[in-house]
Formats: C-alpha cells, structure tokens, sequence
C-alpha cells in the first residue's frame, strides 16, 4: 500500500492548486501593449479634468464619459479659453463669498475661535518639547531691568524649588516644604482711574509683590489613606512637581522618596528604594499616550537612577539604571523614557535610554590647556531634544551634543573666582612680610557652578553660584555656542553691556584680576587685599542675593497661561468690539510677557555645610547669607520702552496740568 510518505523522493511532489489565470505578460503581446497604453490615455485625462477644479456634478459626468470612451464636445466648447489656474481662482473666490454670506447671517462664534487659539498654542508647546520648534527670545528680553522680591519663612537653607504656575514649592534642610502662590505682575500700561481733566480719581493701590504662603508641613504627617504617620526625617534635598500639578515629590538625606498631594500637601506614598540620600528628581514634561501615569526619574548618592510611574490609581515603582561610579549629583528629564545625569567626581555626563535599555556617556575634565581642572560635574539642565549643559566644580559651563562625546563649547569661569581673604587668616605669622612669602603660591579659587536651568524650546540657559548674580546666557541658533546676557536685576549698571561683542561680554563677566595669581602680590599684598575687600572688578555692582543660589526653576508668563483656565486675549481689532463687555480688562492693559525666575536661596549649599562669602569679603562668617527665595520677573524690551513712555507721557500730562 503505497502513500505520500512511502513514495521515492522523485515522485514525493505534491500538484499546485489551480489558482486563477495569471495576467498577461507585458513582455509579449500587442493587446497588452495597448491597454496599458489606452490606461495611461485615461488617467492622463482625468488628471487633467480633477485640476481644472469643476463642479462636483460635472466632474461626475466628465469621468463617466472617460471611462466609457466618448467625449463630451459640450463642455469643451463651454471652457475654451479657461486655464485650470482661472478656474481654481474662481471657485476660491466662490467659496469666500459664500463664507461671508454665512459670517453676515449668523456671526462668528468667539469661544470656537478660542478653542482654536488654545489648540493652536497646545500644538505649539508640544512642538517645543519635542525640540521641532526653537524659539530666538533670549535677545528680546531686558534681564537687566528684571524686578525682584525676596520671599521666605522660619526655615534653615532652601535647597530646591519647583514651579507649576501659579505655584510654588520650596524645601529646605529643616524638613519642611511650603506651597507658595506667585502673584501675577501689573499689565503694562496699568495706571490709576483718570478723569476728563486728566487728574487720578483715586491713587493707586500697592500690589503684593511677594508670594503667599498657602501651607506648610513639617515633619512627620498622617497619610491620606491611612493613620500611619509619613513625611522626611532628615534634611530634604530636592523636590519636582508633576506636569499635571497633582502630585509633588520630595527626596531627602533620610533616603526616603515622599510623594505627597500638591493640593493638600499630604503624604500619599512613602519609597525607601534608595541606598542613600535621594539628590535629584525630575517629571517628564509630558505625560506618554503609551502610558497611564506620570513618569519621574530620582537620583541618589548610592549611584544609581530609579524610574516611577505616578498615577492617580497607585505609584508604583518601575526599574533601577546602573552605570555611574560615584554620587548622582543632579538629574534631567530630557523627553520621555530618556533622563540624563551627572555623576560628579566621575566626571561623566549620562544619557540613559530606558527603552533601549542603554546609555551615552559623556567624559568631561579632559581639557590640558584649562586655567582650572574639573574634579566634580554638579550640574546638568536639558535642551531637548539633543543638547544640554553641565556646570562643574572649575566654574566653567559646557554646551553638550548626544552625538559628539566632548562639549562643543565651553565658558570657564563663568561666576568668576573668589577674592583672597587677608593675610591673618591665611598665615598664622605675625610678620608681613613672611606671611605674604608663606603665601605667595595661593591664587584665586573659581565660585563653582552651584544651581543650572534651562527653559526648553528656547535659547535660554540661567545659571547660579554665590558670587550674588543669576547670570543669563543665550544658546546659538545652530547650538553650537554659548553667549552672556549679563546678570539677572543688575540694573543699568551691567556688567557687560548686550551690544559688546561675545568676547568682551565675557571677559567683563568674568572679571578676572590676573595680579591675583601672579607672584607680584608678594610685593604689595596689602593694596590687593584692599581691593579684593571692595570688589573684584571697578564695575561690579553690589551683589544682590546674599547667599549660595542652590536651585533654579524657570517659566514663560503668556497671556493664556497667567492664570488656569484663564481664556486667551483675542487680537486688538476684537477686544475692541468686546470692549463693553469687558471694560475693566481693557483699562487694566495688556496681560504681562516676559519669564519668571525663581531661585533657592541658603546660606550653606544642599549637600554640605560650606561657607558662603555672599558680600565678596571676608568681614565677617556666614550669617551674612540669608535663607529663602527670589522671584526675579523678566520683561520683554517691547513692554518695557512700552512702560517708559507711558510714565513719560504721565509725567508730562502732570507737568501741564500744574502748570
């Protein structure tokens, strides 16, 4: 009996089964030949008829007489001496008529018309996350004239913030976190109610600069789920805000992660994942389709870099990153599922990629030919969605590529060096003279890079040290180099003015004294200490924040973004025709533009109990620095010349009216 399986190999062949007739070869035949040619023939010709743009019924007509091979003579003749140009411009200016018949007969809704504004704008911010759109605004800002407010409570040194308009979020090394509310700054052009004659009905009331305090915790607290208490038992070193503003994350020396309800500032979820103290956290700016929760990055002096999910159903713990070889020191978020991070004395700049489960490395200190040697990278802040800058121990800030493995520019020095302090603390000999030779080898140490921050889809980079400035710089347009602004509220008395060019800038901004590192201050130590006393350059002003700057956080004031759920301002031609119904905005004047800074303030850094030298001088011990916060608001140029001439024309109008 034979079968499939016992036939020879030769006869094992199975029959094809009969599928349906293969279409003619294109190789051989005429008939073949023709039709595809007579098919060419007909697209060609409904091509032609789709632009020549006719109406919908015609086109119809037009595409059955194609297909079954006649010809229309009529609606040639009709469209002779008509180019398909003509033809679509006439339908465009059909259609605009028949647009403004229907705006005449039942008006122009305004709240679609913002819906569209908001979605305009929500697709704006996500280009810029995404790094598709970079905006030039560093030169239009006027951070010189930025005005400012100190803001503080009963608290030991503040070592982080975190915003999510309007609020605030401070910790400090006494456990306790305070949730502030920002105080949105007057319109330009807001003056007091004026009669005819041009006299103030009433004067102006003065508005609260400062932001209020809304709640504080310290300490251990109850937990919203339960009666066990929660919260840091030791100093809190850094705090994030999620994207959404639901939820705030602490991290602290006690090695706790503390995940608290930014509405009631209550403790939801306690992690102790971490080995050591948690010294960074970072949200992603934007919350995955692909996920259900928020994501956050915390990094920890045990040397590694956990991820969480955040979620209004549970926070959950996701996976541990390996990879440095000594403290995290700071970390980033730069888009989702990719955080980068510092590793401060291994030097080493990280672009962890938790999806491909791999990881860049960066090695900074390289540099043979630099004034200072770096021995820590304490810094980092992003620019998605492929550069990112470092701030290091030798006082010099570096603009990153994910692509090449060294900065492609570096700024040394950026907060310049500390004077040196007078002889009697220096040497213990009595002396003079034999003092000065003991210390003839010291030189002028670098203010290292303490706080860095970046404002993602522009060219704007703020960083802080505890030479009393934040000092603004602006990132190329091709991010190849890095430029400075000048420091934040200097005044007129800039240190560098914006129309220098970039190597005088920076050579004013450093205000670098080569007599203090030569041998030459042997022979007249005293006049340098003198002048060190004073100030470190003829055109330094005084320092205006007392203290060392251990975090920055930053964000662009719009209109539709000064408030939550605020409407967007529509043009002037519309407000006008709103202007009854909204009299008290108009006279208010437009919403304020500009950035909003915010910045920790201490007198000793996050990490450590250093001392800090806030008036450049050696007179007296720490307690010169103060502890708390600094809201620096940052106004465009525009507005700013705006505001001049209205108090110009104010002043004049006064000046008429007495005399």
């Amino acid at each position: 009996m034979s079968s499939f399986f016992t036939l020879p190999a030769s006869q094992r062949k199975r029959k094809r089964e009969d599928r349906a007739a293969a279409p003619a070869s294109k190789k051989r035949g005429v008939a073949a030949s023709d039709d595809a040619a007579s098919k060419d023939e007909r697209r060609a010709r409904l091509r032609d008829q789709s632009i020549s743009g006719s109406e919908s019924d015609e086109d119809d007509d037009v595409v059955e007489s194609v297909e079954s091979g006649e010809e229309e003579e009529s609606s040639s003749e009709s469209e002779e001496g008509e180019t398909a140009a003509e033809r679509r411009l006439k339908l465009a200016e059909r259609y605009l008529e028949n647009l403004k018949d229907e705006v005449d007969e039942y008006g122009f809704d305004a709240a679609e018309i913002d819906r569209d504004l908001i979605a305009e704008r929500l697709k704006e911010d996500v280009d810029e996350s995404k790094g598709r759109l970079y905006r030039q605004i560093a030169s239009q800002l006027s951070f010189s004239t930025a005005s400012h407010s100190f803001f503080r409570a009963d608290t030991q040194s503040t070592t982080s913030v975190a915003v999510h308009p309007p609020y605030v979020y401070t910790v400090s090394k006494d456990r306790t976190l305070i949730k502030w509310e920002l105080v949105k700054p007057s319109p330009v052009g807001a003056s007091a109610a004026q009669d005819a004659n041009g006299a103030s009905k009433r004067p102006p009331r003065p508005q609260r600069k400062k932001p209020k305090n809304i709640k504080f915790v310290k300490g251990l607290q109850k937990a919203s789920e339960s009666d066990e208490k929660q919260g840091h038992t030791g100093n809190i070193l850094t705090v994030a805000v999620s994207p959404s503003g639901k939820f705030v994350a602490t991290g602290g020396a006690d090695k706790k992660l503390i995940i608290w309800d930014a509405e009631t500032l209550t403790p939801m979820k306690t992690f102790t994942q971490h080995r050591d103290a948690v010294s960074g956290l970072a949200f992603v700016r934007h919350i995955s389709s692909s996920s259900t929760g928020e994501q956050l990055f915390s990094g920890s002096f045990d040397r590694t870099i956990k991820t969480w999910s955040l979620s209004s159903g549970g926070h959950a713990y996701v996976e541990t990153l390996f990879g440095h070889q000594d403290n995290v020191a700071s970390i980033a978020a730069m888009t989702t599922d990719q955080c980068i991070s510092v590793g401060a004395r291994d030097r080493t700049a990280r672009l962890w990629k938790v999806v491909d489960e791999t990881q860049l490395v960066f090695r900074g200190g390289a540099s043979k030919n630099a004034p200072y040697h770096e021995h820590n990278i304490d810094c980092i802040a992003p620019i998605p969605p492929h550069h990112f800058v470092t701030g290091s121990d030798s006082g010099s800030i570096s603009l990153w590529s994910i692509h090449k493995k060294k900065p492609l520019y570096t700024i040394p020095l950026a907060h310049g060096l500390d004077p040196l302090p007078p002889l009697d603390q220096l040497s213990p000999e009595v002396d003079e003279k034999t003092a000065a030779h003991n210390s003839r080898h010291l030189r002028r140490q670098p203010r290292w890079i303490t706080a860095l921050a970046t404002l993602p889809g522009t060219d704007i980079v703020l960083s802080g040290s505890w030479d009393g400035w934040i000092r603004a710089w602006r990132v190329s347009e091709d991010k190849k180099m890095i430029y400075p602004l000048g420091p934040v509220g200097a005044g007129s008395t800039s240190l560098a003015p914006a129309s220098s060019p970039p190597s005088l800038q920076l050579k004013q901004s450093l205000h670098f004294d080569a007599a203090g590192d030569s041998d030459a201050m042997e022979v007249d130590r005293s006049s340098q200490t003198e002048k060190n006393d004073k100030s470190d350059g003829p055109d330094e002003p005084e320092p205006l924040l007392k203290g060392v700057i251990n975090d920055i956080a930053v964000f662009e004031r719009r209109p539709e973004s000064s408030k939550p759920g605020q409407s967007l301002h529509l043009d002037s031609s519309r407000s006008k025709k709103n202007k009854n119904k909204n009299k008290s905005a108009a006279d208010a004047g437009p919403e304020p533009r500009g950035l909003c800074i915010i910045a920790a303030l201490g007198k000793e850094h996050r990490f450590g109990r250093w001392k800090c030298f806030a008036n450049n001088n050696y007179d007296g011990p720490t307690s010169q620095g103060r502890n708390g916060a600094v809201v620096f608001e940052v106004s465009f140029t525009d507005d700013v010349q705006a505001e001049k001439a209205q108090e110009e024309g104010q002043n004049g109008t006064k000046m008429n009216g007495t005399t």
